[in-house]
């Protein structure tokens, strides 16, 4: 089981977008992403000038994106807390003299930062900051009224093959 099945609960975690300057353009991207990459239709979605439903195209999975918070909080929030009851222990059993007089602080303490820091790290996770250019571009292609070809891919080598596909057609990336 690999990092991203265990702390991602999207299906299609990667994304791949294309501005074009027209429909037939951004149609014909989508054929050969279809024909020659081998991507499923479903997977790609096409965001046309000031679309209304540009938020569910760029990010379709609301579910995922509500499992992928979950997991990393779960994952991340556990391993700290088991992480922080070990070094605790080490640091009232062999610590300096400090961590060993006051035993209950020191558990406390160190408990305490080794689950929150943790916790902090799975929050930047479930943001998903990989995805913000991708959107303030297609936001920005739309807006200055391009076709926008979007693809949700499963792995990074669809996500290789896609971009090999729509990269000589773009109009920007």
């Amino acid at each position: 089981m690999s990092e991203q099945d265990v702390l991602s609960g999207e299906k299609y975690p990667h994304k791949v977008s294309a501005a074009y300057n027209s429909q037939p353009l951004a149609e014909q991207a989508v054929k050969s992403l279809a024909e020659h990459a081998h991507i499923p239709r479903e997977q790609i979605k096409v965001v046309q000038p000031n679309d209304p439903h540009i938020a569910r195209k760029l990010e379709p999975e609301v579910g995922g994106v509500r499992r992928t918070f979950v997991k990393s909080h779960l994952v991340f929030g556990i391993s700290g807390f088991v992480v922080g009851i070990i070094v605790a222990v080490l640091l009232t059993t062999m610590g300096p003299p400090i961590t060993r007089s006051s035993p209950v602080f020191t558990y406390i303490a160190v408990i305490f930062l080794f689950t929150l820091i943790p916790l902090l790290a799975a929050g930047l996770i479930s943001f998903r900051p990989d995805h913000d250019p991708l959107i303030a571009q297609t936001r920005e292609a739309t807006q200055s009224g391009q076709w926008t070809v979007v693809v949700h891919c499963i792995d990074t080598e669809q996500q290789e093959r896609a971009t090999q596909i729509i990269t000589p057609t773009a109009e920007t990336l």
